[in-house]
C-alpha cells in the first residue's frame, strides 16, 4: 500500500500535534496531510493549484460528481437492481450530477445523490424514504464534510480527521433496517445436484 504524505510526519510529534493530522484510505493508498484540504490536494487532480474558495468548491463538486457515477455503479451491480421497477432503473442508470428521483424512494438498491444540488442548497426536491429505500449524501460543501460523507458511503475510509474518530452512522446515509451493509439479502434454498440416469 502506497503511502503519500503532503508534510512528513516528525517521529517525535505528540500525541496532541498528531492529532491534528487527517488520515484516508482510498484506492489502496494511505493518505496523510494536516488539514482536510490537504486530503483532496492528494485526491483530487490540480486541488492544490485552485485559488479561491470558489475554484474549491467548484472542484469539490466535480469530485463528487464523478464519485457519486462510481459508487452508484458499483451498488447496481448487486443483486438488488435486479428488483428495481424501470422507473427507478432510470433514475439509477442517470449518469448526470443530478438525477431527478420520485418524491419517495422505495427500491432496495440505495440512491447516491450529491447534495448540492438538492434542497436547502439546491433547487431539486429531496426524495423522502420508505422501507427498504436508502439515499446517501455526498455533500462536497466543505472539505471535511465531503470527506465525512466519502466515508460513510464506503468510497474511502477515515483514519483520523483531527483527531476525531468517525462513526459508522452520520448525517449523510439513511438506512434501512439492515444494518450498515444497507442490504436486503436473499436466501436460496439448497438444491441437490442432479445425476445423469445410467
Amino acid at each position: 500500500m502506497a503511502d503519500h504524505f503532503l508534510n512528513q510526519r516528525d517521529g517525535s510529534a505528540s500525541e496532541e500535534s498528531a492529532a491534528r493530522y487527517v488520515e484516508v484510505r482510498c484506492a489502496g493508498r494511505r493518505l496523510c496531510a494536516k488539514t482536510p484540504e490537504g486530503i483532496l490536494g492528494l485526491l483530487i487532480e490540480s486541488y492544490r493549484d485552485c485559488t479561491g474558495d470558489a475554484q474549491r468548491l467548484s472542484a469539490r463538486l466535480d469530485y463528487a460528481c464523478r464519485a457519486r457515477v462510481d459508487i452508484q455503479s458499483l451498488l447496481m451491480a448487486g443483486e438488488m437492481f435486479e428488483y428495481s421497477t424501470p422507473d427507478e432503473s432510470r433514475v439509477l442508470r442517470d449518469r448526470g450530477p443530478a438525477p431527478e428521483p420520485p418524491p419517495e424512494w422505495h427500491c432496495a438498491t440505495p440512491l447516491v445523490l450529491v447534495a448540492s444540488f438538492y434542497e436547502p442548497a439546491g433547487e431539486l426536491s429531496r426524495p423522502r424514504t420508505s422501507e427498504p429505500g436508502q439515499v446517501w449524501w455526498i455533500d462536497p460543501s466543505t472539505a471535511s464534510s465531503l470527506l465525512v460523507a466519502l466515508h460513510e458511503v464506503r468510497w474511502l475510509d477515515i483514519i483520523r480527521l483531527g483527531g476525531i474518530q468517525p462513526q459508522d452512522r452520520g448525517p449523510y446515509r439513511h438506512l434501512g433496517k439492515n444494518g450498515s451493509a444497507g442490504f436486503w439479502r436473499r436466501s436460496f434454498p439448497e438444491t441437490r445436484i442432479r445425476r445423469p440416469l445410467t
